[in-house]
Formats: structure tokens, sequence, C-alpha cells
């Protein structure tokens, strides 16, 4: 089996490529990404790398000689998205409905597997399954849920196999250019023993380590799933309650906690409900937050 990764040098690709060679599933794996920054060791688990955009000519002839394409590539922050929403459909939506035709017309049983998010799903309380209706706070979700609309035409009208995968908060190792919070809090108590909270820090999360994200995309490979599947542990943590489990793998025992300003268009709180995943996935998440953060400490720390 032939599998392209778009973005595949991200952190999510690279982990995802390494995880896959190590199951012996698949044949070949790829990845195109415009990143010009990599690293050998970024590059070493796929078999070919192509340097530009994935809706490039070089890009869209990759998608249509795999048998699998996981896209993954977009503009994936919220802030960015609010600062320049248009810019953010363009590379969400625009560049994604291009990849969608030109497989639909040259190779329509091509499967697409799509990297969505829990933030399509917006501000809630209580855990988010499939069927919480969507209420995306910033264009960043926004532009994820319209690819979900995208794939659900193409599924409909032209029996495309699609599925949208609704990523909880992704984290681990290989995070050299990553954001979000997890990677900030790294790199800030190893630089200064300091970590920076936006807001009040009561603000939850489902944060799911990169080895359970592999493994449910692998079982979607598998089992040659269709639809949407949201994706986490199903256990909210707090981001002070976060701070703490960093602050017991300082280098010091008493790190700075500073607070700033609350972020715009951040959800409150987001928890995902894994049932369906579960239930037709087999999807059982192997990392606590507890173990899934010192792992990804512990990276930073040999790579500082």
């Amino acid at each position: 089996m032939k599998v392209l990764v778009t973005g595949g040098l991200g952190f999510i690709g690279v982990n995802l490529a390494s995880y896959l060679r190590s199951e012996g599933s698949v044949s070949e794996i790829s990845a195109v990404d415009w990143l010009e920054e990599s690293t050998p060791a970024e590059r070493a688990p796929f078999d070919h790398v192509s340097e530009g955009c994935f809706a490039s000519r070089e890009g869209l002839a990759m998608a249509e000689k795999a048998d699998v394409v996981v896209h993954l590539a977009a503009q994936c922050s919220v802030q960015d998205s609010i600062a320049d929403p248009a810019g953010t459909f363009f590379e969400n939506v625009g560049k994604t409905e291009t990849l969608l035709e030109h497989l639909r017309t040259n190779t329509p049983a091509t499967r697409l597997i799509f990297a969505s998010t829990a933030a399509v799903a917006g501000d809630h309380d209580g855990p988010i399954s499939e069927a919480t209706p969507p209420a995306p706070l910033s264009p960043y979700g926004a532009s994820k849920l319209a690819v979900e609309g995208l794939l659900s035409a193409y599924r409909g009208s032209f029996g495309m196999k699609c599925v949208a995968l609704r990523f909880s908060n992704v984290y681990g190792p290989n995070a050299r250019r990553q954001g979000g919070v997890i990677p900030s809090f790294c790199r800030q108590l190893l630089a200064d023993n300091r970590m920076t909270v936006n807001g009040d820090g009561e603000q939850t999360r489902d944060y799911i380590y990169v080895d359970d994200i592999s493994a449910a995309i692998s079982a979607v490979i598998r089992r040659e799933a269709e639809g949407c599947y949201q994706l986490g542990t199903g256990v909210a943590t707090s981001v002070l309650q976060l701070a703490g489990i960093l602050a017991d793998l300082a280098p010091s025992n008493a790190p700075r906690i500073e607070h700033a300003e609350a972020l715009p268009g951040e959800v409150r709180h987001n928890c995902a409900d894994i049932t369906k995943a579960q239930a037709e996935l087999g999807f059982e998440p192997q990392f606590d937050v507890k173990e899934g953060v010192a792992r990804t400490f512990r990276w930073f720390e040999d790579m500082a």
C-alpha cells in the first residue's frame, strides 16, 4: 500500500510515518511539504519527500499515485486565522477542494483521510461527539468544518472514500516547530524556568499523545473507514493542571507561572467523546497525559 502524507514534515506527519514503518503496514510512504527547514531525521521515515505545496502539479501527481492520502497540511493557527481569515480559507478549503477535484477526475478510488479538529464544535462543557452541533469560534475551526462539508459532498455525489478525523490537542516528540501550550511550556521551562498561562488557566482541553493519533489513522487505513470520528482521550485537563505536571519535571522545583491575556477565538472547554472510534475503529488511547507529557519533555531536553 502506498501512502502520501501532505504536510508530512510536520510533527504529526513525522511521527505517523515512523509509526506506520514500525507496523510494517505500508509498502511506500511519501511526504509533500513546502517546509524547507527540515532535518535528516524528519525526512528519514519517508521513501520520498517533495518540497512544495500539495495542491501544486507535483503534489497532485503524487496524490493520484497513492492508495491513501493522509491530509495533514493546513494553516492551523487560531490566532493567524483571526488575523487573516481569507488566507486561512484559501489554504485550508480552496487547496483541499483542488486536491479532491483532482482525485475525483483522475483516481477516484484513492482514499482521503483528513485531519479535522475538535475546534469545529466550539465551546462545550460536556464531551463532544460527532453528533454535537458544530459552532466554531474561529476562522480556523470554520475552515476545517467547511472541508468536512466538501468531503461529505464528494462522498455523497461521487462515491469517493473520505474520512474526517477530528483531532483533539495533539502533542508529542518531534515538535521542533510546533506551537501550542505543551511545546511552549517545555521550551520556556528549559530556557528560563517559567511558564506563561493565557487567561486564568482554568480552560480545559483533551490532550492526546501523537502515537495514539497515529494508531487511529492506522486503524482507519486498515478498516477502510469512512465518515467522521472524534479522536481524543475523553479526559479533560486544565492548563493549570498541565502546568503542574510539567512543574514536577522541570529542572528547578519552583518554576515561575506568569499570566497573560486570554487569547481571542479560543474555546473555554473542549473534550472528546470517543465512543464511536472505540466501537468502529477499536481505538483505545494508550498514553495518559502524565506519561505523554513526560515523554515529550524528555525529547525537548534531549534537543536542548
